[in-house]
């Protein structure tokens, strides 16, 4: 299990930070915005899994969502949605969230070994976020690439962005890794493409999954420090 690993690809939140309270930290620095921020999370809960096969087919379908619930013109759900919202969301981060411990070591032994590292989250403003996480420029010289599901027109776990992730960095589907805190969404998308799967736990994991490994972020990072010895099915 876990022999032949040729890429790592890292959900964001949750994964590489702790992503307690941010909910409640958006409403607080957002209170005017709650009724937006709460239609936002229907249609995000609703577009789980969908693939509509552009960035700017996802951006049109998400206006017209956002206008049915809220009476909002549909560009200015956008223009909200980029700005006001993801760009609170990036302060709320440099403020309050930092990386998780030996994330740096981490993805230094992961470049030493020569196994190339993504960081792949639903939400957009990838480089932006993890920048204001405090990711030096060592660590950001190890990732070999940042996506957004919504750049490919999508939200996990549809498969497409898997793929075409895995067929960006050369690397088969079997030899990717995907290390992310939701079965339903990181999880998912693993299986469907064929890529291995390891659940980090956090406050909200609910259900131990009896098909993949669940660890803390602690374990798996001293997995890697190790050696990533392969691991017993």
């Amino acid at each position: 299990m876990f022999s032949d690993i040729k890429a790592v690809i890292f959900d964001l939140d949750g994964t590489l930070y702790n992503f307690r309270g941010l909910p409640f930290r958006l409403v607080k620095a957002l209170p005017l915005d709650f009724f937006l921020i709460r239609a936002d999370r229907q249609i995000r809960r609703g577009f789980k899994g969908c693939d509509f096969g552009s960035s700017q087919a996802y951006k049109i379908e998400y206006g017209k969502q956002m206008s049915l619930y809220c009476r909002f013109n549909p560009e200015d759900a956008l223009n909200w949605y980029s700005n006001r919202y993801m760009g609170t969301m990036c302060f709320l981060l440099k403020r309050y969230y930092s990386q998780r411990p030996l994330l740096p070591q981490v993805f230094a032994k992961l470049h030493e070994k020569g196994i190339k590292i993504v960081v792949f989250s639903d939400y957009p403003r990838v480089l932006q976020r993890i920048r204001a996480l405090d990711f030096s420029d060592d660590t950001l010289a190890t990732i070999s690439g940042v996506y957004s599901a919504e750049d490919f027109g999508s939200q996990k776990p549809a498969p497409r962005p898997f793929l075409e992730i895995a067929k960006n960095l050369a690397v088969k589907p079997e030899n990717c890794l995907m290390v992310g805190d939701r079965d339903d969404t990181d999880g998912a998308g693993a299986r469907a493409t064929g890529m291995n799967f390891i659940q980090i736990q956090t406050h909200k994991t609910r259900v131990i999954e009896a098909n993949h490994p669940l660890w803390t972020w602690e374990d798996f990072a001293q997995w890697v420090l190790d050696g990533m010895e392969p691991l017993e099915k």
